[in-house]
C-alpha cells in the first residue's frame, strides 16, 4: 500500500473532523477523572463495521484479569486475537489495584467497557454472563458466532470459521468440545472455547431476562453454569468433529492429548471417545487449553510464520 501523497491529495473534511474529535476525546480523558470504562465506551462509536467483508464474523470475548495483563493476555493480543472479526477482553479494571505497567497495557488492548466485574476465579460465571449480555446489546446483529476462550485458550481462528462456515447461525446450537455430565444434555469445557450462534446468544440473553429465570448470574463452574442456562431454553450442542471423528476443540495440550496424559475424570466426562497419537486432534484443529504464552508465541511461529522448503526429489 502506498503513502497518502499530500501534496496531491486532499484530506476529506468529515475524515479531518473526525481525527480532531477523537484527539479532542483523547485529550480530555486522560486528563480528567473519566474512568477507563467510560473511555471505552467512547471508542466503540468511532468504530466502523463492515459485515461484507466477513462470512462468517465472529467476535471473540477472552475472559482475563488485570494480572494477567502482562504475559497472558499480552501473547493473546499478539498472536490469535486480532484474527477474529473484533475481540475484547473481558476483565475487572480497578487502577488502585494495578501496577503502572498494568494500567499502561491496558489503554492498549479493547477492553469491553462493562462495569461491576466482580474480581477472583470464583466469579468466571459472572463474566462470561455478562460478556455474552454486553455481546448481545451491543453486537447482535453484527456478527454470526460468538466465542468465549479464557486466558491460556490458544485459538486457531482461520480454522474456526472454516468450520463454522457450513453452519447455521439462525439454529439455537453451540460448538466446543463436549462433556455429558453434570448438565442435562451436557456442555461444553470452558477452557477449550466455545461457540454461540446468534440465536443460542439470544436465547440466552432472554433466559437471563426472564425473571423466572433459573440461570446463575455468578458463582458456581462457569461452563456447567453457562451450560444449565443455555439447556433452559433449548440450545443444544453440535457434533465438534472432523470426517475422521477426530476432536477440533481441546481442554488440554496437544502433547498431553497425544500421549493420552489425561485427567482421570476426562473418560468419563468426555462425550466423545478419548483418542490418542494422530488420531487425537484433527489437522483443522480449533483450539488446546492450558497454553502458556511461550508457547502462544511458539505456536503462532510453527503456524504462521515457519515455511518449510521444498525439498528435490533424488533422480532413480
Amino acid at each position: 500500500m502506498t503513502g497518502y501523497n499530500l501534496k496531491t491529495h486532499s484530506v476529506p473534511t468529515p475524515v479531518v473532523i473526525t481525527c480532531l474529535i477523537l484527539i479532542t476525546t483523547f485529550y480530555v480523558v486522560i486528563h480528567s477523572n473519566v474512568s477507563y470504562i467510560e473511555f471505552q465506551k467512547i471508542k466503540l462509536g468511532n468504530v466502523t463495521i463492515h459485515p461484507e467483508l466477513l462470512s462468517p464474523r465472529i467476535l471473540c470475548l477472552i475472559v482475563t484479569a488485570p494480572k494477567y495483563f502482562l504475559d497472558r493476555i499480552k501473547a493473546i493480543n499478539a498472536t490469535w486475537a486480532p484474527r477474529c472479526d473484533r475481540y475484547f477482553f473481558i476483565t475487572e479494571y480497578i487502577p488502585q489495584n494495578m501496577t503502572l505497567q498494568q494500567i499502561n497495557f491496558a489503554q492498549q488492548i479493547p477492553i469491553a467497557p462493562i462495569q461491576n466485574i466482580t474480581p477472583g476465579y470464583d466469579h468466571l460465571t459472572q463474566k462470561s454472563t455478562v460478556a455474552f449480555q454486553f455481546a448481545y446489546e451491543n453486537y447482535f446483529n453484527d456478527f454470526d458466532w460468538f466465542v468465549k476462550a479464557d486466558d491460556d485458550t490458544y485459538l486457531i481462528v482461520e480454522n474456526l470459521k472454516a468450520f463454522l462456515s457450513d453452519k447455521n447461525t439462525s439454529e439455537p446450537v453451540t460448538f466446543g468440545y463436549n462433556y455429558k455430565t453434570n448438565v442435562p444434555k451436557g456442555y461444553h469445557a470452558g477452557g477449550a472455547s466455545y461457540a454461540l450462534s446468534r440465536e443460542s446468544l439470544r436465547r440466552f440473553n432472554e433466559a437471563h431476562k426472564d425473571p423466572n429465570s433459573t440461570c446463575v448470574k455468578d458463582g458456581g463452574a462457569e461452563d456447567v453454569e453457562i451450560g444449565k442456562c443455555l439447556r433452559t431454553k433449548d440450545v443444544y450442542m453440535g457434533k465438534s468433529l472432523d470426517k475422521q471423528n477426530r476432536e477440533l476443540f481441546h481442554p488440554f495440550k496437544y502433547i498431553e492429548h497425544f500421549y493420552g496424559n489425561f485427567k482421570v475424570w476426562l473418560k468419563e466426562y468426555a462425550e466423545n471417545p478419548l483418542q490418542t497419537g494422530d488420531n487425537c486432534c484433527g489437522d483443522r484443529t480449533i483450539s488446546f487449553h492450558y497454553i502458556t504464552p511461550d508457547e502462544m508465541y511458539l505456536m503462532d511461529f510453527l503456524l504462521y510464520k515457519m515455511r518449510s522448503r521444498d525439498v528435490p526429489q533424488r533422480n532413480k
